[in-house]
């Protein structure tokens, strides 16, 4: 997360009596705020939820292409690489709905098409990848290399079916209704949901929204904006969905009777774990906006959001993700996003490992960090660093401020910032910096946060 340096001075000020920025005026620069762990997370599953539609081969490919850029980022983390659970599934909930009907198969939507099951690596292999920390050598349950075992079940083709139910299929995934997928969550572990998919979701409440005649030419268009048309509504202006034109203040439509609400999957990845902030969601999506409705010869459609040229050449697209984003917005500062319009998923890939590393513990810093005083030998740079403990239900509490050791490091904790090009190795900056919090082998509980405000060089360039 990054603020603007004036929205951060004053609380900087308020408490801190070691290293402040006082001396830096409001228009120089911007502040990073990373919250981390004091202790890292050591036990990590993750769920990616990859569209399996028609559209979506090369956004797969370069997933698959890219996972390794993925994976470098959470071995940053101190102590290397966590102690992992790795699923794919698809939101390929074929014509069922939560009502427990399901429509008549139509194309690629059938039954309850993979109904949340995990995908299993070939010939019989475990439904999700486990590489564990262990005594000396790390447990796997996988041959070759994380990376390639990744490829193998990710590579979920592109015949699911075209309604996609995202949320419905993860909370299947993880509810314990598929007995094959036993032993991937763990109640202990972090958990991560990543969504890659270039339409949004279309969880059915009810299989009503087949209805129609699929051999009609239109079939296709009118099933796909009613998924839009009973899953949004925009404000801006009030007018049906089926209106031409564009469209502003666009939301989850609250009493749909079609397609369920997202709350109630939010709420039920909440459930999984004792404490919220130990779920974190993110996607790689179509943009939220714009919103506009256009004709299709005689059908309302949706226009996408964004598009862009594949490295194919093949113009690829997306549309809007407002249930998508609405969704992410129900884990405050516990999520991530990206845009899936890209020629390849390399920054969004990094982005959110990025986001999820610093959850876990990683304390490398992907902003390029500000020399305040470029005229003395060596980098004078400008950060509160304060230990605070995480309070269910309210803000955190300020504990204390740490100090910037001095050489002897006579006053414990406190904190240096150190070049370390090989672990940081995922950033773009120079140098590649982490911040190394020294606490004299004392181990903090598990409540403890430091929060880690450094000013940063603005995007125009140097400090001034």
């Amino acid at each position: 997360m990054r603020a603007t340096l004036a929205a951060l001075l004053v609380p900087l000020l308020a408490g801190c009596p070691d290293r402040t920025i006082a001396g830096v005026s409001v228009d120089q620069g911007t502040v990073t705020d990373k919250n981390i762990p004091a202790v890292p997370r050591r036990d990590l599953d993750i769920l990616f939820l990859i569209d399996d539609s028609l559209s979506m081969k090369e956004e797969q490919a370069s997933l698959k292409a890219n996972f390794g850029r993925f994976i470098n980022v959470l071995e940053s983390i101190e102590g290397g690489l966590p102690s992992v659970h790795i699923a794919v599934a698809t939101p390929n909930m074929g014509t069922s709905a939560i009502d427990g009907t399901k429509a008549p198969s139509v194309g690629t939507c059938v039954g309850t098409g993979e109904n949340g099951k995990l995908r299993r690596l070939p010939n019989g292999g475990p439904a999700f990848l486990s590489d564990l920390v262990g005594s000396g050598a790390r447990q796997r349950n996988y041959t070759g290399t994380l990376t390639d075992a990744f490829a193998q079940i990710a590579d979920v083709g592109t015949n699911g079916c075209g309604i996609e139910q995202h949320f419905e299929a993860i909370k299947h995934a993880l509810d314990g209704s598929n007995p094959e997928n036993t032993g991937f969550l763990r109640k202990d572990a972090y958990l991560a949901v990543i969504i890659v998919a270039d339409e949004d979701d279309c969880s059915l409440a009810k299989s009503t929204l087949f209805s129609g005649n699929p051999n009609d030419a239109t079939y296709g268009d009118t099933v796909n904006f009613r998924c839009a048309r009973e899953g949004m509504e925009c404000d801006t202006p009030d007018t049906d969905l089926d209106v031409v034109g564009p469209r502003r203040d666009c939301h989850p439509k609250y009493d749909s009777t079609v397609i369920a609400p997202v709350d109630r999957y939010s709420d039920f990845l909440k459930s999984l774990k004792a404490t919220e902030g130990d779920v974190f969601v993110a996607g790689i999506v179509g943009d939220p906006g714009p919103v506009e409705v256009i004709k299709k010869g005689n059908v309302s459609v949706l226009k996408q959001s964004c598009e862009y040229t594949g490295p194919t050449g093949d113009k690829q697209f997306a549309y809007p993700g407002i249930r998508m984003f609405d969704f992410l917005d129900q884990f405050p500062t516990h999520n991530a996003s990206a845009s899936i319009c890209r020629e390849d998923l390399t920054g969004g890939l990094t982005q959110i490992a990025t986001a999820l590393g610093a959850e876990l513990g990683a304390t490398c810093f992907a902003e390029q960090l500000a020399d305040m005083d470029p005229e003395t030998d060596g980098a004078q740079y400008s950060c509160t660093v304060t230990d605070t403990r995480r309070v269910p239900g309210q803000p955190d509490e300020e504990l204390a401020v740490i100090p910037t050791c001095d050489a002897t490091k006579s006053r414990i904790p406190c904190y240096h910032i150190d070049v370390d090009a090989e672990q940081c190795k995922h950033v773009t900056t120079n140098p590649k910096l982490k911040l190394v919090i020294e606490r004299g082998g004392v181990v903090p509980t598990t409540d403890r946060r430091v929060r880690v405000q450094c000013v940063t060089v603005p995007s125009s360039g140097q400090v001034q």
